[in-house]
């Protein structure tokens, strides 16, 4: 006579459901790297640092004017667009003449920031070299010291010896390599007298602006490129916020991984007219794009 088998169901519903508490259980200790927050910025994990598999793209690429003033109240005097291409990891500073829209609207930089801001000064600047910024930052003399002096010092070969009249106080630099202090950095920038003229006094700029970066990007690291942000923000003058920063930290964190040398500069050619104008290169403009990633 056959023996008829007890069934074992229930065994296998035990098996099944304990199954699943440990899926949900390691589901739920994994949640944040399986599923993160739509808030965590693109290419970032959890800890804020980057992610092994980010691949920047040219939407990562951003363009920034910079202006500087000596108080917060004044118009600025210089303007330099700073332009990142993160699929290249290049930075590149370009000195924009004030005079650059005057062939336009018969106004300098200056007066177009004093009348429109700096969106105003964003819109002109774009008319010519067919970039738009997607932010601005206007620096007075404090907040450029603040931010130089966390980024770093810089040393630099200089070409000749210059005087730099600072109000009433006069200061000489000699010729040979020099160690720049913040200090000593806005004096050269901002109040150098060149004696060349425009041209020559904007590679000087470029020259120690990307030598800052470059001499410096070594030790930036996650935290401080958060502190360089937070520096910006507090500008007297700026549209950057957290988010705009946040959706491009990935990139910039790879660039300062993997590029030793990221910035260059460019100074942009033309016309200077009778006017006080500057009616840049069309060639100039393609290598202003070109730099930015934008053809």
């Amino acid at each position: 006579m056959a023996v008829r088998r007890k069934s074992n169901w229930y065994i296998y519903f035990i098996a099944f459901g304990v199954t699943l508490a440990f899926a949900a259980m390691a589901i739920f200790a994994f949640r944040w790297y399986l599923f993160p927050e739509e808030t965590q910025s693109a290419g970032l994990n959890a800890s804020g640092e980057l992610a092994e598999d980010f691949v920047p793209d040219s939407s990562y690429s951003f363009s920034v004017m910079v202006m500087i003033s000596e108080n917060a109240v004044d118009a600025p005097e210089l303007f330099i667009v700073t332009e990142y291409d993160a699929v290249d990891n290049r930075v590149t500073f370009v000195p924009i003449p004030p005079g650059i829209s005057v062939s336009t609207d018969g106004r300098t930089l200056p007066n177009v920031y004093s009348a429109q801001g700096g969106t105003g000064v964003i819109n002109e600047v774009s008319n010519h070299i067919g970039i738009k910024c997607s932010s601005y930052v206007k620096l007075d003399r404090k907040s450029f010291i603040d931010f130089a002096s966390a980024y770093g010092n810089v040393k630099i070969n200089v070409p000749k010896t210059i005087i730099i009249a600072d109000g009433a106080e006069a200061e000489t630099i000699n010729a040979g390599e020099v160690l720049f202090t913040a200090e000593m950095l806005y004096r050269y920038i901002m109040l150098a007298d060149f004696e060349e003229g425009e041209s020559y006094r904007f590679n000087m700029i470029g020259n120690i602006l990307s030598e800052m970066v470059n001499q410096n990007i070594s030790s930036t690291d996650s935290s401080l490129l958060d502190t360089y942000a937070r520096l910006l923000m507090n500008a007297p003058d700026t549209d950057i916020t957290a988010e705009k920063y946040s959706s491009r930290k990935a990139a910039l964190l790879n660039t300062i991984m993997y590029e030793s040398s990221p910035a260059e500069y460019y100074v942009p050619y033309g016309q200077y007219t009778d006017n006080g104008g500057f009616d840049i290169s069309e060639n100039s403009v393609i290598t202003i794009k070109q730099k930015a990633g934008v053809e």
